[in-house]
């Protein structure tokens, strides 16, 4: 018999309790905060579905180590300004705007899916960062249009979602909603009124990476923008994304495997 030594700690057992007592909460419809302590921030969470829960909250500051490369060593000066493309319920965007806090920066926190939309906006307000971090309820691509969102789930804290079809990442699904989005390339928006140029761009929004670098190629041939953090999928158009990115003087410099083939990287300016 093989003994998993994990499940025999008292600090594994408690985690094991935490999460089958969160699971019973949201059973019922119980709403949960959560106070995660990362660094010298205390962040906060609250969440409504396990995924949120355990995913969002307690597990994105461990989970994605270049991401956290890049906002801890990266983004240093107070009066920068981070975009935060596919932001889902805001954990790096609340990380970001809680290290810039103080100063003049200021975050963008871009989350068209309407089930993340909402609890994106409620986490800013929880931790006092609205005067910080401003959500965006918009979808990029590589040019100005209006499409359709189709939700793998309602549920808070989910990923996976399709833009203009019911595919994420390859795989096709059975959408449990399907909600009006406005498109727009990350050019036009920058070129708004009021609308501060990014300083550090990250981008995770599963498959549609290469139509987004394709409507932001301004932005990348500017050098105000520093650095860029990208979720590229290998199945899809991972080289297409490279080599337009390689264009505009941005080097790889980190890269961390997410599954077979698809890589967090983190660019800079060179």
């Amino acid at each position: 018999m093989i003994i998993d030594k994990k499940f025999l700690t008292p600090k594994a057992y408690f985690r094991k309790v935490r999460g089958l007592l969160a699971k019973l909460a949201f059973s019922f419809n119980f709403p949960l905060s959560v106070t995660t302590k990362v660094d010298n921030f205390k962040i906060r969470f609250v969440t409504t579905s396990y995924t949120e829960y355990h995913l969002r909250a307690r597990e994105s500051y461990r989970r994605e180590e270049v991401t956290m490369y890049w906002l801890r060593e990266i983004i240093g000066s107070d009066d920068e300004t981070i975009y935060d493309v596919g932001a889902n319920v805001g954990a790096y965007s609340l990380y970001a705007g809680q290290k810039i806090r103080g100063g003049k920066g200021q975050v963008y926190a871009f989350e068209p899916a309407f089930s993340n939309f909402y609890p994106l906006c409620r986490n800013i307000e929880v931790n006092y960062l609205n005067e910080i971090v401003t959500p965006y309820p918009i979808a990029f691509g590589s040019s100005r249009h209006e499409s359709r969102l189709f939700l793998r789930s309602t549920n808070t804290g989910k990923a996976l979602h399709g833009l203009s079809k019911s595919e994420s990442e390859g795989n096709q699904f059975d959408p449990a909603f399907v909600q009006g989005i406005s498109v727009l390339s990350i050019d036009s928006f920058v070129g708004n009124v009021d609308v501060r140029f990014p300083n550090h761009i990250k981008i995770d929004v599963d498959g549609t990476e290469l139509a987004i670098v394709e409507g932001m190629t301004s932005v990348l041939d500017d050098d105000r923008l520093k650095s860029l953090m990208i979720e590229i999928d290998f199945n899809l158009n991972g080289i297409e994304v490279e080599k337009i990115i390689a264009k505009y003087r941005m080097k790889e410099i980190m890269s961390e495997r997410m599954s077979k083939q698809t890589f967090n990287k983190l660019y800079v300016r060179q």
